[in-house]
C-alpha cells in the first residue's frame, strides 16, 4: 500500500468469501484500472477464477493460512465478505500484521454471529425494534416458555448457520414434538457454535433487506431488496439459504412507504450508537439488517456484517460506484455518494434437484452461454464450485444465480426467465419470484396487516 498526498493508494485486493456475491464483488473492483485482485475460497468458484490474478482455496476458518496468503502476495487491502472468518477475528489478525481490512473486528461481528448479544443491545437502545425473546441453556425451560406463548414462536441458534438454522412453528416446525425435538438438538448439538438458544415471539408480515457500507459513525445505505427463503412457490416448503430476490426502482419495494426505510435506517443508526456506547469500538464493513414490515412497525428480525447472497447481487448490479473508491473514501473520512441506475432487479437460482435436503450434489446443467449474452441487462454469478472432476457442486451455497435489470420487476423477471430457459439439465428454481401475482400478494398482505 502506497501514501500519496494522504491519499490511500491501493494496488493490491484480496476478497475474502466464495460465493457469487464475491464474483459480483470482484468484476466490480476489476473496473478499477491498475488493480490486481486476489481470491480467498473454500471453493473454486469457476466464475472467480478467470477474475483474478491469483486465488488460494481453503478453510474460511483458518485465519493464520488467510493472513499468510495476504502477506505472501502483499497484499494492501483485504475485503472480507463472508462470516466465519469475521467471527474468528480475520480482521484483527490482519491488522495486527498492518494490513488494511474492510470488515468488522471480532467484536463487532457479533452483531451478526451471536444473536443474543444484538438482542440485547437493541433491547437497551431501542427495545421497539426487536420482537419479544428469552435466551435458554436448558431445553425444558426453552419448552416451557414456548409453551407459554402457545407455540407462536421462533427458535433461533445463537450462532452461525448458513442462513439455516432459524425456524418457525407453523412453517418449518409442524407441531409441538417437531419443535421440542429442534430445540433439544439446537441447545444438546451446539448448533451454531452454541448450547444456547432463543425463542422469539412469531411475528407476521413482509420481510426486506437494507445493506450498507458503514465506517465509524459514516453510514452508506443502499437499495431495499426482498429476499425469498422458502423453497417452494408462495412462501412453502424449507427454508434455504436463498431462492432469489429482487428490487425495485429507488430505494423501496412494492409494499413499502418511505418511514419503512426511514426506520430500517434509524435501527441501524442505533444499533451503530449503542455497540460505540457499549464498547468503545467503532463498527467497519457491510452491515446488512434484514427487517419485517409488521402491524406494530419496522422490526429488526436479524444482522449480517457482510453482504447477503443473493442481495448484494441486485444492489451491486445497478451500482454505478466501484467499490473500492468507496471503501477508500471511508477510510480516509471523504464525503461521498452512492449513485445506482434507475432499474428493477430480479435474481433466481437454479439449484440441483433435492437442494436443500440432499446437500453436496452435482448441478448438472449446460449453458447456452453465447445466447444468454445477447440478452439485454442479464448476467449470471455462480454460487457452487468444481468438484475434482471439474463438475459444478452445490453444498450449504445454492447453484448458479441468474440477475436482469429492467425498468420494472416484472421486465426484469422476463429476462431471467428467457436466460433459465437457456440452460439444459435437471435443476430446480422458484418461478413465481418476480412476477405481478408475488408483487400483488406482498402489497395485499401489508395491507391486510394495517386494517
Amino acid at each position: 500500500m502506497m501514501i500519496e498526498k494522504n491519499k490511500l493508494s491501493v494496488k493490491r485486493v484480496l476478497v475474502v468469501g466464495s460465493w457469487a456475491k464475491e464474483q459480483i464483488t470482484i468484476e466490480n473492483l476489476s473496473s478499477n484500472p491498475g488493480i490486481e485482485i486476489f481470491s480467498y475460497m473454500d471453493i473454486r468458484n469457476p466464475g472467480i477464477i478467470p477474475l483474478v490474478k491469483g486465488y488460494q482455496a481453503g478453510s474460511l476458518n483458518d485465519i493464520s493460512a488467510i493472513v499468510k496468503y495476504a502477506r505472501e502476495q502483499m497484499i494492501d487491502l483485504v475485503i472480507i465478505t463472508t462470516a466465519s472468518p469475521l467471527s474468528g477475528g480475520l480482521v484483527d489478525e490482519l491488522q495486527a500484521n498492518c494490513i488494511l481490512a474492510f470488515g468488522p473486528v471480532r467484536l463487532a461481528a457479533q452483531l451478526e454471529a451471536d444473536k443474543e448479544f444484538s438482542r440485547r443491545l437493541l433491547h437497551k437502545y431501542l427495545p421497539s425494534a426487536i420482537p419479544q425473546f428469552e435466551v435458554f441453556d436448558d431445553p425444558q425451560k426453552a419448552i416451557d416458555h414456548a409453551e407459554k406463548l402457545c407455540w407462536q414462536v421462533a427458535v433461533k441458534p445463537i450462532g452461525l448457520t448458513e442462513g439455516l438454522g432459524v425456524r418457525v412453528f407453523g412453517e418449518q416446525l409442524k407441531d409441538e414434538n417437531e419443535a421440542k425435538k429442534y430445540i433439544r438438538k439446537i441447545i444438546n448439538d451446539r448448533i451454531g457454535g452454541s448450547s444456547k438458544i432463543i425463542i422469539e415471539e412469531k411475528i407476521e408480515g413482509e420481510e426486506f433487506t437494507v445493506q450498507c457500507f458503514v465506517h465509524g459513525e459514516r453510514i452508506l445505505p443502499t437499495p431495499a431488496v426482498q429476499d425469498f427463503k422458502k423453497l417452494l412457490p408462495g412462501e412453502k416448503g424449507p427454508n434455504t439459504a436463498s431462492m432469489g430476490s429482487y428490487s425495485q426502482k429507488g430505494h423501496l419495494l412494492p409494499f413499502m412507504e418511505e418511514k419503512d426505510y426511514e426506520t430500517a435506517l434509524e435501527i441501524i443508526q442505533k444499533t451503530l450508537y449503542g455497540f460505540r456506547k457499549e464498547t468503545g469500538s467503532a463498527c467497519s464493513g457491510f452491515l446488512y439488517g434484514q427487517f419485517m414490515v409488521t402491524a406494530k412497525g419496522v422490526k429488526l428480525i436479524e444482522y449480517n456484517f457482510r453482504p447477503g447472497d443473493p442481495e448484494w447481487i441486485n444492489t451491486l448490479f445497478i451500482l454505478k460506484n466501484n467499490i473500492l473508491d468507496v471503501i477508500l473514501n471511508l477510510f480516509q473520512g471523504d464525503e461521498q455518494t452512492l449513485y445506482f441506475e434507475n432499474q428493477a432487479t430480479v435474481c433466481k437460482y437454479i439449484v440441483p434437484e433435492g437442494y436443500p435436503e440432499k446437500l453436496y450434489q452435482n448441478l448438472n446443467v449446460d449453458l447456452d452461454k453465447e445466447a444468454i449474452q445477447k440478452i439485454e441487462g442479464i448476467r449470471y454469478y455462480y454460487s457452487c464450485g468444481l468438484d475434482n472432476k471439474g463438475k459444478l457442486n452445490v453444498g450449504t451455497e445454492r447453484g448458479i444465480a441468474f440477475v436482469a435489470k429492467a425498468p420494472t420487476i416484472e421486465e426484469a423477471n422476463e429476462k431471467v426467465e428467457k436466460a433459465i430457459s437457456l440452460v439444459k439439465g435437471k435443476f430446480y428454481y422458484r418461478k413465481d419470484i418476480g412476477t405481478k401475482d408475488l408483487i400483488n400478494s406482498k402489497i395485499e398482505h401489508v395491507k391486510m396487516l394495517s386494517r
